[in-house]
C-alpha cells in the first residue's frame, strides 16, 4: 500500500514538473512574439453573422490604411510610431465602414500590450 501512494505521489510530482516547465516556456515564447510583432484585433459588437462581416470588412478597410502609413519593412519601433501617430486616421477609416454599411456602432483605436496565446500544432 505504502509502495502504490509512492509511485503516485512520484507521478504527480513529475506533472506538476512538466507543467510549470511547459508553463514557463510558453510565458517566455509569448514574450517574445509581443516583442517582436503588433497584433491586430477588431471586436465585433456580437457573434452574429452581420456583425461578423462588418467586423471583417472594418479590418480589412483599416489594415489598407495602416499599410499606408508606414514604410515597407519597418522595424517594430517605426511601424508602431507611425500607427501611434495616426490612431485617429486608423479609428476613421473603421467608422467610414461602419457608416457605409448603415450601422451606428462606435469605433475606437489605440495600442496597448497584450497576451499572444499560444497556438498549438
Amino acid at each position: 500500500m505504502d509502495r502504490k501512494l509512492k509511485r503516485w505521489e512520484l507521478a504527480l510530482m513529475v506533472g506538476i514538473l512538466a507543467a510549470l516547465t511547459v508553463g514557463s516556456w510558453l510565458g517566455q515564447e509569448q514574450q517574445e512574439l509581443a516583442d517582436s510583432v503588433i497584433r491586430f484585433h477588431v471586436i465585433a459588437n456580437s457573434d452574429s453573422e452581420e456583425d461578423q462581416a462588418l467586423k471583417l470588412a472594418v479590418r480589412d478597410r483599416v489594415l489598407e490604411q495602416a499599410e499606408r502609413l508606414y514604410p515597407e519593412g519597418a522595424t517594430l519601433d517605426e511601424a508602431r510610431a507611425a500607427l501611434e501617430g495616426h490612431l485617429n486616421t486608423l479609428a476613421a477609416a473603421g467608422r467610414e465602414v461602419v457608416e457605409e454599411l448603415g450601422c451606428d456602432y462606435p469605433v475606437t483605436a489605440q495600442l496597448s500590450d497584450c497576451w499572444f496565446p499560444h497556438q498549438g500544432v
